[in-house]
């Protein structure tokens, strides 16, 4: 499974035409897809013919209501597609969550939680970078960047990779970019010009595939379907698909740099017939161990083995029952960033926990 955040903190750029759109080629090419509305505006919802009217449950609730999974939220567009809806009440997540601990988790949490049936999963953000972009960007491997011919757009960009910086620094999580050029008109001096100094700048981030402009994308949002549905004959259907297969055909490459362990991570350790498979991603780090109830929480811990891509992993034979752990990461002892199950020990720290069945 695939997750890809479309983000970008400039507005204007064509990044909920984009998702919805990539949504739309992306089923008719057999995958099965999820578009997540997270933005409080709503256009993704709107662009698909939704209104507040239409559902009860929102992207709102899977921050805000443990009880609420994605399948409970979800509204079936088309065959392979689903939508999870947006409203005006998003917007009240990021007051609610001012100062909550792990607020910027909680929308990967929910997907832990969750039967995640798909093979792509596309959240469409904000244009900023604050708590609803953060959790996408938490919780996706890959950041979709629609990029327009602007003056500003140079400066979005470099701004979006310090944003990822900062997530793979403090965080340890690694996000791979794609930069893709929306609303690009090539016959323009100045829209090819940019396009090259992206190419120099950042080299295969950029995909091939560019986003022609065309009123039918405008028409086709205004009558809440996909391009492809409005005008299949188009260039913005024709765009999309080729985007979409573009996308489609990168399956084999992110399986290597470090997407294959995205279920673990997303549920933290995973029972498996020869033990309990623990796997944690610190790229930067140089040694890590496990500790835990199960080994009396010995300083020494059991010892975790680097993988190519920086997460760490190791396999323990544990008993039935309840586990407490914690990582030690050079030296430091730490509960497990995937793991949102914890419970408060007695020096006023938190322990991971894990119930072996």
């Amino acid at each position: 499974m695939r997750v890809i955040a479309l983000a970008n903190q400039k507005g204007g750029c064509g990044k909920t035409t984009a998702a919805v759109n990539l949504a739309a080629a992306l089923s008719r090419l057999g995958r099965r897809v999820l578009l997540v509305d997270n933005d409080p505006q709503g256009h993704a919802t709107m662009a698909l013919g939704l209104t507040e009217r239409d559902f009860s449950l929102s992207t709102y609730d899977l921050y805000l209501t443990d009880d609420i999974l994605v399948e409970d939220a979800r509204v079936e567009i088309a065959p392979r597609l689903d939508l999870v809806p947006a409203g005006i009440e998003l917007s009240a997540v990021e007051p609610r969550l001012a100062g909550v601990e792990g607020r910027e988790h909680r929308l990967r949490d929910t997907f832990r939680r969750s039967e995640l049936k798909y093979d792509i999963i596309l959240l469409d953000c904000p244009p900023a970078v604050g708590t609803l972009t953060f959790n996408a960007l938490v919780t996706s491997g890959e950041a979709l960047v629609p990029v327009e011919a602007s003056v500003f757009s140079r400066q979005a960009v470099a701004k979006f990779c310090e944003t990822l910086a900062v997530l793979r620094e403090r965080r340890g999580h690694e996000v791979v970019l794609r930069l893709l050029l929306s609303n690009f008109d090539l016959r323009s001096r100045f829209a090819r010009g940019l396009r090259d100094e992206l190419a120099a700048a950042y080299g295969p981030a950029l995909l091939e595939t560019l986003i022609r402009p065309t009123v039918r994308l405008r028409e086709a949002a205004a009558a809440g379907v996909s391009v492809l549905e409005h005008d299949l004959a188009c260039s913005g259907a024709q765009d999309f698909r080729d985007l979409a297969r573009e996308i489609a055909a990168q399956d084999v490459d992110l399986s290597v740099p470090g997407l294959d362990h995205w279920s673990a991570l997303l549920h933290g350790p995973e029972p498996t017939p020869e033990g309990v498979r623990f796997v944690v991603d610190f790229p930067r780090a140089k040694d890590v161990r496990v500790t835990g109830s199960f080994n009396n929480w010995s300083a020494e811990g059991v010892a975790l083995t680097r993988g190519d891509e920086g997460h760490w992993q190791c396999v323990l034979p544990l008993e039935a029952g309840d586990h407490q752990y914690r990582y030690i990461v050079d030296g430091v002892w730490m509960p497990d960033p995937h793991n949102a199950e914890h419970a408060i020990n007695e020096f006023g720290g938190a322990n991971s926990l894990l119930l072996v069945p």
